[in-house]
């Protein structure tokens, strides 16, 4: 990364002369710095959010300036855009993200010119390595407000920063709550690295100082729309609700709209959707007959035990069917690059063992989920028995809509005569399907056909071995 140049402590002779040092507040001079802050800046100190850093700017060892540096805000649509990240990055890197939440000068308006834009300068060129050694990730873009009733963020713009546009003119009261205060901010933004914007809407591996910024097993959350969580919420409303009358505190179209959102998204655990239903707003928990609270106003999120109750109850083939049908009516032509692949749900596992296994159509490249199918229960003489995987996969592809111009990969499970005839000659895709030694015949058939047609010779053409031999859609 082309980092801006560090110095321990900054110090450059300003223009009226005398010598700026910008230095860390350490933690004896932390009442003092937030009387000071209390006394000078119109909105006081403020209350520190996530990682924090202080800063005094001083002119021959007197305090002309502070500086509070801290988290980013969670969600800004002109920042967001800015960068062009995603939903799910921007929940896992919105630490290397950094505010400056305070600014405030201790000298008369302009009894020294420039002061300001030198004072954030030479902080700026500090802040990525104390960032790093305080809290062992570098940031990589800064951001701030600024209230045009008491300045016009003149600093900022002379040190580079971009005015990204104006805030609604509200803030967060609550979880997905926000209030007006009519006082609208102009919204700044720098990057302290070069490119760092490509940096972090690049899913690629972020380079090793940023690493420990990235927030793991963040569930990537769905930005589904209200008319989306309706459709849903209408789709399951028609499924019988099995549970009894002492068991019905969540709807079970909201349980399964919300078990559905997770699916879609990717979850491979309970838990997961769980978390994801925590994630939701407001407005999506409305959309799909969420219960409001009376004391607060805020509308209920379903508890583990709420999805866990309903799963070993519930019709999951009728689930999975209902979901499918809502998918492929949305899907129009599906895409051409898809996975079958095999997942089973942690932490759901009945009285007798059996976890809520899901075979599933998935989109590659956004890992997006087409269509799927439960592995079903079978009862008999001996007890309970779950199919296998390939029952289900068999019972999965013979229910999606045609596969034309789409190749479906698959691990060496799924490398079977039948489940090949059906993709190709069924439904009119192609194949990618792995081959082991467990089938050894089938192996052994195609390395002799590579090996055959590596070695025949092609007219016209002085090295044959280096031609790629042709190979039709399916045998």
């Amino acid at each position: 990364m082309d980092m801006l140049p560090f110095k321990a402590v900054v110090d450059s002779p300003l223009d009226g002369g005398g010598l700026l040092v910008v230095r860390l507040c350490p933690e004896d001079e932390l009442t003092r710095f937030a009387e000071l802050m209390r006394e000078h800046h119109y909105l006081k100190g403020g209350r520190s959010a996530g990682d924090t850093l202080r800063y005094f700017a001083e002119i021959d060892g007197r305090t002309v300036a502070l500086l509070t540096w801290g988290a980013a805000a969670y969600k800004l649509k002109d920042r967001d855009n800015w960068i062009d990240w995603n939903l799910g990055l921007r929940k896992q890197r919105l630490k290397l993200v950094v505010q400056n939440r305070r600014f405030c000068l201790l000298t008369q308006p302009g009894s020294q010119p420039n002061l300001a834009s030198q004072v954030l300068g030479a902080c700026l060129r500090r802040l990525p390595q104390d960032w790093l050694q305080a809290f062992g990730y570098r940031p990589l873009i800064a951001e701030t407000f600024v209230d045009p009733h008491y300045a016009q963020g003149t600093c900022y713009k002379a040190t580079n920063w971009q005015q990204l546009g104006v805030t609604a003119g509200s803030g967060r009261h609550a979880r997905d709550f926000y209030q007006k205060h009519d006082s609208p901010k102009t919204l700044w933004c720098l990057e302290l690295v070069r490119g760092a914007r490509q940096i972090l809407a690049d899913p690629a591996p972020l380079p090793a100082e940023c690493q420990k910024g990235v927030i793991t097993g963040a569930v990537m959350g769905t930005e589904a729309s209200a008319a989306t969580c309706k459709s849903l919420m209408a789709l399951f409303e028609q499924l019988p609700d099995p549970r009894g009358f002492g068991g019905r505190r969540y709807p079970q179209k909201q349980l399964l709209s919300i078990l559905a959102l997770g699916m879609i998204c990717g979850c491979q655990t309970l838990q997961a959707i769980v978390i994801l239903g925590q994630s939701l707003s407001q407005m999506q928990l409305r959309a799909l007959g969420g219960i409001k609270r009376k004391k607060t106003g805020l509308y209920e999120v379903p508890s583990y035990n709420a999805y866990y109750n309903l799963i070993g109850q519930m019709d999951a083939v009728g689930f999975d069917a209902a979901l499918c049908e809502w998918l492929s009516a949305r899907e129009g032509s599906l895409p051409r690059d898809l996975a079958l692949d095999g997942k089973v749900l942690c932490g759901t596992a009945d009285a007798d063992g059996h976890r809520l296994a899901l075979i599933a159509l998935i989109e590659n490249q956004t890992q997006r989920l087409i269509a799927q199918q439960p592995t079903q229960v079978i009862q008999g003489d001996d007890g309970s028995k779950q199919e296998g995987e390939l029952t289900a996969a068999r019972r999965l592809l013979q229910g999606v809509p045609a596969l034309d111009h789409a190749t479906v990969t698959g691990d060496a499970m799924f490398t079977r005569s039948d489940i090949a005839q059906t993709i190709v000659q069924d439904k009119g895709g192609d194949y990618l399907l792995a081959l082991k030694d467990n089938n050894p015949t089938l192996a052994a058939e195609v390395r002799e056909r590579f090996e055959n047609a590596m070695e025949r010779p092609v007219p016209g053409k002085e090295n044959p071995a280096q031609e790629r031999p042709f190979f039709g859609k399916a045998k």
